[in-house]
């Protein structure tokens, strides 16, 4: 019977079925749910198609982790790193993004994502966003806003922040035009 370590190290390989196989051991076991996993890192992880669902994944740190159509349903994210992670098509149904660092990573297609949930995020800037475009600023992020105060970013100026976020002018002020009228 394999450990949870030598379980989580089938995480990196470079084929897929032995990863499924030691994600399903690990809920098996309630490893998946328990917080076990709380704050670990499992940066470059091979994740595609894992079965997340419900997972206790708060603090993990998955830098650069692939996670390609993995079923991230009802899983606590809350501080989790996901910067430059491959998130694309992934599932995230009621999942927990409150302070996730987002940061470059590749959300296109991802089902089920809310406005809601990526308000709460850490920060998103540089990532690909569900529909494909870059994230243009729209939900104002700490790490966000604390990235562009240590590049002394002209927070005042919406040319240099729309130039910060890499879009244009127009989709910037387009964008905060549209959220400064649904405060009225």
């Amino acid at each position: 019977m394999l450990t949870k370590i030598e379980l989580i190290n089938k995480f990196y390989g470079l084929e897929n079925k032995p990863t499924l196989q030691a994600v399903e051991e690990l809920r098996v076991r309630g490893w998946l749910t328990d917080g076990s996993l709380f704050g670990m890192a499992l940066c470059h992880a091979q994740l595609q198609n894992a079965d997340l669902m419900n997972a206790d994944l708060r603090k993990v740190d998955f830098h650069q982790a692939t996670l390609e159509q993995a079923d991230l349903s009802r899983a606590q994210l809350n501080g989790a790193k996901l910067n430059r992670a491959i998130l694309q098509h992934v599932n995230f149904d009621h999942a927990d993004l409150t302070d996730a660092d987002l940061y470059k990573a590749n959300l296109q297609g991802a089902l089920n994502l809310t406005d809601e949930q990526l308000s709460h995020t850490y920060q998103l800037l540089g990532a690909i966003m569900p529909n494909g475009r870059v994230y243009d600023g729209r939900y104002n992020l700490p790490g966000d806003l604390g990235r562009a105060r240590w590049a002394k970013v002209n927070l005042d100026d919406p040319n240099c922040i729309a130039e910060f976020y890499g879009v244009s002018l127009e989709e910037y002020l387009c964008v905060h035009k549209q959220e400064t009228s649904s405060l009225v």
